[in-house]
């Protein structure tokens, strides 16, 4: 009898517990903002720096060289400092546009109704490629901003004339192991709202073999962008909106020659997705990079920036 009735008053208690500590996360996970960081961009004052006004968003963007236009377009989280190392590379044969779209670096968006899914992506791709004057472009696209790119020319044909999906999903198939945090209710505010400086750092370096090459400046410039309120509300609000059965379903749409590049140590989605999806697609090489991670631009530049600019010329 006395063992029962602890049993219900151990179960009491923890049940409060449990009730309080849910009651004190709501207002963290849904009404705070989470910490900011006051840093000041310096990689902006060694580049140039443009935006480009819409009704859509006014997108930021950094421009350089001359030539046929090539579009980057930055993963979850990151924003055109991502290329900092490509794009001067590129710049030699080519106007290279590396654009912050919702949810990312310093764009600022204005549509209160912005859905965060494939659709509304594509659309402020082509919003931007509008505002800057460019009726057909090459797109590179990393991780999500693979997918991003990826369903806009299959959307936009006409408009697409190269295509390069790094680490890029696209295939109705193995997701990112973090996946179901961000997409489960409470946990995936709680989790975006207490990102700090070091978890975000964290998460970098997840994402990279060579983790070595994970500087200060890096976390610095892209934690800085991330910290705002509408970029960390974007970037869960895509966790649980792209559906990669709309990339997966029209694959055979793209007419653009396409090239697939993925990190063979790629710790977010698995290497074997890169021929996978190439051969889904009507006109597609994949190449595996040994040794490289998921940000695989970053991780392996030396490797990754040759190929691109082959694939491209």
């Amino acid at each position: 009898m006395m063992f029962r009735t602890w049993s219900r008053r151990i179960g009491v208690a923890l049940a409060v517990t449990l009730a309080v500590l849910l009651a004190l996360a709501v207002p963290v996970a849904y009404a705070w903002e989470g910490p900011r960081s006051d840093y000041r961009s310096q990689y902006l004052t060694r580049v140039e720096s443009r935006y480009a006004d819409t009704d859509l968003a006014r997108f930021h963007y950094t421009v350089a060289g001359s030539g046929s236009p090539v579009v980057l377009i930055a993963g979850g989280a990151l924003w055109g400092y991502s290329w900092r190392d490509v794009v001067p590379e590129l710049a030699r044969e080519h106007t290279v546009y590396a654009v912050d779209l919702p949810s990312q670096g310093y764009t600022e968006l204005r549509r209160h109704d912005f859905a965060y899914d494939l659709p509304a992506m594509s659309e402020a791709i082509a919003s931007f490629l509008d505002a800057v004057g460019l009726e057909r472009t090459a797109l590179v696209g990393h991780s999500w901003g693979g997918a991003w790119s990826l369903y806009f020319a299959q959307r936009h044909p006409d408009r697409v004339e190269r295509l390069a999906l790094l680490d890029s999903p696209g295939l109705d198939a193995e997701k990112a192991p973090i996946t179901s945090l961000f997409k489960t209710p409470l946990l995936g505010e709680l989790a975006t709202t207490l990102t700090d400086r070091s978890f975000y750092a964290d998460s970098i370096r997840g994402t990279f073999a060579h983790q070595e090459l994970v500087t200060d400046e890096m976390i610095d410039e892209g934690y800085a962008p991330f910290s705002r309120p509408a970029n960390r509300a974007g970037f869960l609000a895509l966790w649980r909106n792209l559906d990669y059965r709309l990339t997966d379903a029209g694959l055979g749409d793209v007419t653009a020659p396409t090239l697939v590049l993925w990190g063979g140590q790629d710790a977010w989605l698995p290497s074997s997705q890169a021929r996978r999806l190439a051969e889904r697609l009507p006109d597609a090489t994949a190449t595996v990079i040994p040794g490289c991670g998921h940000t695989l631009h970053e991780d392996c530049p030396a490797e990754t920036i040759p190929l691109l600019t082959t694939f491209l010329r």
